[in-house]
């Protein structure tokens, strides 16, 4: 009786092996699809950072998204990065301006005076260049050639808080030397400066009058220097 159960017992074991082979290759089945990176989720709150994207860092002057923020976020960070820097070194623009009637001089037909520029706010600016000077009849109306430049060279001034900086005008004084048809006097209330690079002008008061003719050499405006 003994070698007719041997049949049956290598059957048994046969089975256990091929039930045991199914349970592991399903627990590693399993295993596999848990690792995987669950999928973002997609709310009413937005798309999450998918696995691993987390810990990055936006660039300086971008957001998160890879869109560029608004300079207002990031006001004392240079969009290269590093340290935080002063907002500094800007063109002055006409808001932060105002403007004098300075060293006044007269002869020989001739008359000038110094145009000073006051930097009115609280932080620094730059100044580069000559300004835009023409003369301004009633009613904001211009009268008159703009004033030439004069040539001169020039150099990038920094006006501190507060600081000055101005530039020479000169014009004939009066009807000077020309005849009254040439002259064409004229009566002007001021000047219209533009500093430099910008598109808003600023008023000097001056009533003055100045000569209109098309033979006319116009007045001269010089570049802005130091104060």
């Amino acid at each position: 009786m003994p070698p007719k159960s041997l049949p049956k017992l290598t059957a048994v074991a046969l089975l256990a092996g091929l039930a045991l082979t199914a349970c592991s290759s399903s627990s590693s089945s399993g295993s596999t699809h848990t690792s995987s990176p669950s999928a973002p989720s997609t709310g009413t709150g937005g798309s999450s950072t998918p696995t691993g994207e987390a810990s990055q860092v936006p660039t300086p002057g971008r957001g998160a998204t890879g869109s560029i923020s608004s300079p207002a976020a990031h006001p004392s960070i240079p969009a290269t990065g590093g340290s935080p820097v002063a907002a500094s070194g800007q063109q002055c623009t006409s808001a932060q301006l105002t403007v004098a009637q300075t060293d006044e001089n007269a002869g020989a037909g001739q008359m000038g005076f110094t145009i000073t520029f006051t930097n009115t706010s609280d932080r620094s600016c730059t100044m580069d260049g000559y300004p835009g000077v023409s003369y301004e009849a009633v009613a904001g109306k211009p009268t008159g050639a703009p004033a030439a430049r004069s040539g001169a060279s020039y150099h990038t001034v920094t006006l501190a808080p507060h600081g000055t900086a101005g530039a020479t005008f000169q014009d004939a004084n009066g009807q000077s030397g020309y005849d009254p048809g040439t002259c064409q006097l004229t009566d002007a209330t001021g000047l219209k400066v533009y500093p430099p690079g910008e598109r808003t002008a600023l008023f000097l008061p001056w009533k003055t009058q100045h000569c209109t003719g098309s033979g006319v050499h116009p007045a001269t405006i010089g570049p802005v220097t130091q104060g």
